[in-house]
């Protein structure tokens, strides 16, 4: 929210300057993010002027060639603004001033010379409006700096969802004047009223009480619509709101000042001037002020009159009642919403405007009756209205302020401060909240204001004591009391995740956090070709017989078009923030894409991440949880690592990604695994693998399991994530990995005796997998086969068709004894035979 200090000052007096009273209010727990100081940068070069003559510029369809004077010069300017006429008052930037990124300069053109420019809104840097030139008020004095008239500093708030009384300037100075102990300025309307009672021009109908506890309407004749007084068009504009004419801007300047959204309808256009507050009827629709036809659903609270729908309660008005230049008489509705359901309607709608934000937030039903008058006062002061006697009020449950009974002690209990009671009453009534202290001991009834919906119980008011005492008076403590048990290390998922979390960082990963609300559209895009059975690979968890390992649909075609996302098990939020974010995720590997994607645009270089987070599963049954799994997700792409030597820059491969998993695997002191290929939707065919660990069988014996998936983006997937190089990912179940780290560590000395050294190549059928043979080779060499690493594959002459040769070096060692080459000879022997038979292999 932004809130210009100028008008903040009309309701409380402020001596500091703005840098001290945002630091003041931030550490009150109100964050000023920002301070905009608007005109700082248009110095001295930025003037006002007049317009004394203008002309069409015979050479062009939309150009003028203007005179302007600042009082003591005269200046052309040619200027393609459709709404400057001679006389005008104009911002003026001459020579050498800054507007924007443009230094303007003296230029010809079309044959004329054109000594400055004439801004507009847009170029000011106060609003969005390009459209025009700024009109100056007809009183203005000419040659006057800029910045001196309509230089303005705003202060921009984070206002937190709990806090709806703070979405006004009102709102802002009733904090101020709390944390400086000045008195605050309240508006107090005033207003003649004349003409026929309201309650005979008007009838109003609420239907449910509950989701409209206020309905409020109060008719004003004889205005005249026109444009705003500049003075309430630059504080819209400072505001963020652009100025549109002087009854809307009222009832938006009224709404930005007390937090009470408001809206008029032209009384002339309301059927039997009667209004109808009820749920929409199924298939209704309504063309709201957006000039869009919505179509409406029977949980949505609507504004009505006997012919159908007008507005859409608490979210925006219809057209059909819409204030223009024709109205003259306007019948004015203030009234309250119950926040959930304005909640439920804008994000049904996709419609978020400021008036339904405050509702959201909650407002003040007592506000209402303030708000219809102090909107009456200007509209007679600046539209000319005459407003009829008397307020339609529907009120029949009228909102009774909260009482809570609260001590001292609350505040030394929780925060370890000492406090009076007449310091907590100080604080307390300085925002508004009414104390009764009994008068023995430190008991005392606080009655809450109604503008505070928040604050429900004694821990509310100990943060407000606090807030205004200064949250640095906290003294600093030494915890009292019982320590809590320790978790046993192997349950101890923050230290298990701090490990992994060092490891991937030692194996140069950079760390990502994502949101885990994601939508199932989004997801689909990791499946080079989306059906049903593709799907399936999404949901692959230890519930469902862990990861599946069965090829993948692909007829080298996209399918996403014809793939209804919906139609994807997930578990889906019932009141989702937006269609981005409507479902949690079943994958860390489609955040991890977005965020190479979106680092991919700015640097090319260094894209390796890792995700420690969780996976959410669909329960298989109604009455079941959903299967959360902790996982961990690694990403590469682009250049194994940074050089500054372009011709060096090695893109990061497979091997890279298999190479980080395996410095997890052996920080974790797991030394058994292996790695099978496989196919999935996600990755290229051939190129994407299982990591797969082992684990005891219902039987006993021990048995290989996939706990992950890794392997290269497939290059459709590559496409539509829009990345430059090809991608690797890579996704691990903790949960199942963990299972396979020992709880004990066994260490052996190392030996003193010599080693052997053996290499053996042999040749084998392609389809025959390395790790096949790495293993029996390690269990046919026995006690004193120490080591095995293959480091040789080569295929060709004169290698025959359809075979490969593998090369491994075999380190043979005892504890015991120093070996001879007749043990080693023996050992190698019964490795060739055994992997003969096993596997038809050959010595090369």
């Amino acid at each position: 929210m932004r809130v210009p200090l100028s008008w903040l000052k009309d309701y409380v007096d402020i001596t500091m300057s703005p840098e001290e009273l945002a630091h003041t209010l931030t550490m009150a727990g109100l964050e000023v993010e920002t301070i905009d100081y608007i005109g700082k940068e248009w110095g001295d070069k930025i003037v006002t002027a007049q317009i004394i003559h203008l002309e069409k510029v015979e050479t062009s369809d939309h150009l003028n060639y203007t005179r302007v004077t600042t009082g003591t010069q005269e200046l052309n300017v040619i200027c393609g603004a459709p709404n400057i006429k001679q006389g005008d008052k104009v911002p003026l930037a001459l020579a050498g001033a800054i507007v924007g990124d443009l230094e303007i300069r003296e230029t010809r053109k079309m044959g004329y010379v054109s000594q400055g420019m004439l801004c507009s809104p847009r170029e000011l840097g106060l609003g969005n409006d390009h459209s025009g030139i700024y009109i100056l008020d007809e009183d203005t004095v000419l040659g006057q700096k800029l910045s001196d008239l309509l230089g303005e500093i705003v202060l921009e708030f984070s206002i937190k969802a709990h806090r709806g009384d703070l979405s006004s300037i009102v709102g802002i100075a009733r904090e101020v004047a709390a944390l400086t102990r000045q008195p605050l300025r309240m508006p107090k309307p005033t207003f003649p009223e004349q003409g026929t009672p309201a309650s005979e021009l008007v009838r109003v109908t609420v239907e449910d009480n509950t989701l409209c506890p206020r309905y409020t309407a109060r008719v004003i004749s004889g205005i005249t619509v026109a444009p705003s007084p500049s003075w309430m068009g630059r504080r819209l504009l400072a505001a963020g709101m652009r100025p549109i004419n002087n009854v809307v801007d009222i009832t938006n300047y009224v709404m930005l000042e007390l937090g009470q959204p408001l809206h008029g309808f032209d009384y002339d256009r309301v059927p039997e001037h009667h209004i109808i507050v009820r749920h929409a009827h199924e298939g209704e629709r309504l063309k709201t002020l957006d000039d869009v036809e919505r179509k409406l659903t029977p949980e949505m609270l609507l504004i009505t009159d006997p012919q159908g729908p007008t507005a859409i309660a608490g979210v925006m008005g219809g057209a059909k009642s819409e204030v223009d230049d024709t109205t003259t008489r306007l019948l004015l509705e203030t009234a309250n919403f119950q926040s959930s359901s304005v909640r439920r309607t804008s994000t049904k709608l996709n419609l978020r405007t400021d008036a339904s934000s405050r509702f959201e937030k909650g407002v003040d039903p007592d506000l209402a009756a303030l708000g219809a008058d102090r909107t009456c006062q200007l509209l007679v002061e600046l539209a000319g209205g005459t407003v009829h006697p008397g307020i339609v009020d529907c009120y029949p449950h009228p909102v009774q302020p909260r009482s809570i009974r609260f001590s001292t002690s609350e505040v030394e209990w929780l925060t370890s401060m000492k406090v009076t009671p007449s310091e907590v009453e100080t604080a307390l009534s300085a925002l508004d909240f009414q104390v009764q202290i009994d008068e023995q001991g430190d008991g005392m009834l606080v009655t809450v204001p109604t503008h505070r919906n928040d604050v429900e119980e004694g821990a509310d008011l100990v943060e407000e004591v606090i807030r205004l005492i200064g949250y640095e008076k906290i003294p600093s403590t030494i915890p009292i009391g019982p320590l809590p048990e320790s978790e046993p290390l192997e349950d101890n998922w923050f230290a298990r995740e701090q490990q992994i979390r060092s490891l991937l960082v030692g194996a140069s990963l950079n760390e990502i956090v994502t949101y885990s609300l994601t939508s199932r559209t989004r997801m689909v895009k990791l499946l080079a070709n989306a059906d049903e059975q593709s799907a399936r690979y999404l949901l692959q968890s230890p519930r469902n017989n862990g990861i599946v390992n069965a090829p993948a649909t692909s007829n080298g075609t996209s399918a996403v078009a014809t793939f209804d996302p919906h139609s994807l098990p997930a578990v889906v939020l019932a009141n989702s923030l937006s269609a981005d974010m409507e479902s949690l995720r079943l994958t860390l590997m489609s955040s991890l894409l977005e965020t190479v994607q979106e680092n991919s645009k700015r640097n090319k270089a260094g894209l390796r991440f890792f995700e420690i987070g969780r996976r959410y599963l669909p329960a298989e049954h109604i009455n079941q949880q959903p299967d959360e799994r902790r996982t961990v997700g690694i990403a590469l792409c682009g250049p194994a690592e940074i050089t500054w030597i372009p011709e060096l820059a090695r893109p990061a491969d497979f091997y890279d990604l298999k190479g980080s998993i395996e410095t997890l695997l052996a920080g974790l002191h797991i030394t058994r695994y292996r790695f099978t290929p496989t196919q999935h939707p996600t990755f290229h065919p051939g190129r994407c693998a299982l990591l797969e660990l082992p684990r005891r069988a219902a039987d006993g014996s021990k048995v290989f399991s996939p706990v992950g998936v890794l392997g290269e983006a497939h290059p459709e997937v590559q496409q539509r994530y829009d990345l430059p190089q090809r991608a690797y990912l890579a996704e691990i179940d903790l949960e199942q990995l963990y299972a396979a780290v020992s709880t004990e560590q066994r260490y052996q000395p190392i030996s003193r005796h010599q080693e052997l050294t053996r290499d053996l190549a042999l040749i084998v059928d392609e389809r025959v997998s390395s790790q096949e043979m790495q293993e029996a080779i390690q269990r046919l060499g026995g006690d004193l086969l120490r080591e095995v690493t293959l480091f040789d594959l080569y295929t060709g002459d004169p290698i025959p068709n359809g075979k490969k040769n593998l090369t491994y070096s075999l380190i043979y060692q005892s504890q015991e004894r120093t070996l001879k080459d007749t043990e080693a000879n023996a050992a190698q022997e019964t490795i060739i035979r055994g992997l003969h038979e096993e596997f038809g292999a050959v010595l090369r």
